[in-house]
């Protein structure tokens, strides 16, 4: 106590104090350090991830640009369909036409002529005529269908070899503004690990981002759209407009139920004038119920036989649908 106004502490205390000094000294150095070296980072990134945002906003201006006239490009769909138009022969087309529809006219008449019949000569003379009719009628109905068909493709075919390289360009447009898209997500992530200001760095780039990419969508999927949809406007229109709006197939399928019973009807004839027993059929009321069953009889063979013949037909034009207003 006599000497406290002298005391100074022991040696291993002042080294300790003076160290733990030293040491807040050079963490609170090396804190500042790191804060600085983080700060640098995130500036970095920041700019990489712009740079990149950058490259895509400039992606959407040339699209606004390189995609911004769709009439233009329609147009020239029009000229393909216009230049196609011209080059079928619609004079012949209608001529063929002219003749499926007389010639389903007089199969259907001599058809209806047999049935009612009585005679069977003059039964199978009129059935047999009928029989030639329809048969013409077939082929031309085939010749009128493979016009039909060549039209069909030779269109779809011009107007694909100018639709499909502007499709694909537009869909290169896309690729390519999702890559960046892609690049900008990954280089902005190591921000949302640094911190909450980083984070809120991230979520602006991120949104920049976005609406930088739904620019160029929106150019690119309106004018895909637009070119896409002409495409078959022009193919429909100028179907409509050559082709005949009859459905051939309903008439054909008509026409041959109706000569398949005379077809029938006619044998039955016969089969009864070879056996002799005709005239006392045909005199009595049990005759006449007979000729009426086979007459029955013929039209359920004959829309059996049409049925058939049907399926053949729309077999052989299942490549292909005709169009009708």
């Amino acid at each position: 106590q006599a000497f406290a106004g002298d005391y100074s502490p022991p040696l291993t205390l002042r080294f300790r104090s003076s160290a733990a000094m030293v040491f807040r000294v050079a963490s609170l150095l090396c804190l500042t350090f790191s804060a600085s070296a983080t700060h640098k980072d995130v500036d970095g990134v920041v700019n990489s991830t712009q740079q990149v945002i950058s490259a895509l906003q400039e992606k959407g201006g040339v699209a606004k640009k390189r995609f911004a006239n769709v009439s233009e490009f329609n147009q020239k769909l029009d000229e393909i369909g216009n230049r196609v138009e011209a080059d079928f022969d619609a004079q012949l087309y209608s001529e063929k036409m002219d003749d499926f529809a007389e010639l389903a006219r007089r199969a259907s008449e001599k058809a209806k002529q047999s049935s009612s019949s009585t005679n069977a000569s003059i039964a199978e003379e009129l059935g047999e005529e009928a029989e030639a009719a329809l048969r013409n009628m077939t082929k031309v109905g085939f010749e009128v269908d493979s016009m039909e068909k060549d039209l069909h493709d030779k269109l779809h075919d011009a107007l694909a070899a100018k639709l499909d390289p502007e499709v694909g360009v537009a869909d290169q447009f896309k690729s390519e503004a999702s890559h960046l898209q892609k690049k900008a997500h990954s280089t902005m992530d190591p921000l949302y690990s640094w911190g909450d200001a980083a984070e809120d760095k991230a979520d602006k780039l991120n949104d920049d981002t976005n609406d930088a990419l739904s620019a160029v969508d929106k150019v690119v999927r309106t004018y895909r759209r637009d070119i896409t949809r002409h495409s078959r406007d022009v193919q429909r229109d100028v179907e409509r407009k050559l082709f005949a709006s009859q459905d051939r197939t309903a008439m054909w399928r008509k026409v041959n139920r109706q000569v398949r019973a005379a077809t029938w009807h006619a044998l039955q004839l016969q089969q009864l004038a070879n056996s002799g027993m005709l005239s006392l059929q045909l005199a009595s009321v049990g005759g006449l119920a007979v000729l009426a069953t086979t007459s029955a009889a013929a039209a359920a063979v004959g829309a059996c036989i049409a049925g058939f013949a049907a399926t053949m037909r729309n077999t052989r034009r299942s490549d292909y649908q005709l169009l009708f207003a």
